[in-house]
């Protein structure tokens, strides 16, 4: 397999570097797959659980604090019981 843009080299060196090339493509299809897989596996699910245990807390933020004039003390109990 020729290049397609002569760099003047020997045949053989521009084949060792079109293998090289065409075998870094070759593992960065396989590859990519896994990456997905990856992220939809481990770092998607950690975020989803993330965010719906952020959405749990402002949800019981907010029922603590509607029913007081100011909400000071929603919040103290809120800090108090979820961040300690």
């Amino acid at each position: 397999m020729e290049s397609q843009i002569r760099q003047n080299y020997h045949r053989d060196c521009e084949a060792a570097v079109n293998r090289m090339v065409n075998m870094e493509l070759f593992a960065s299809y396989t590859y990519q797959s896994m990456l997905c897989d990856f992220l939809e596996g481990h770092f998607l699910s950690r975020s989803v659980e993330e965010i719906k245990r952020l959405g749990d807390h402002v949800t019981s933020l907010r029922k603590l604090t509607s029913c007081e004039q100011q909400g000071m003390m929603g919040e103290y109990l809120f800090d108090k019981h979820t961040l300690s």
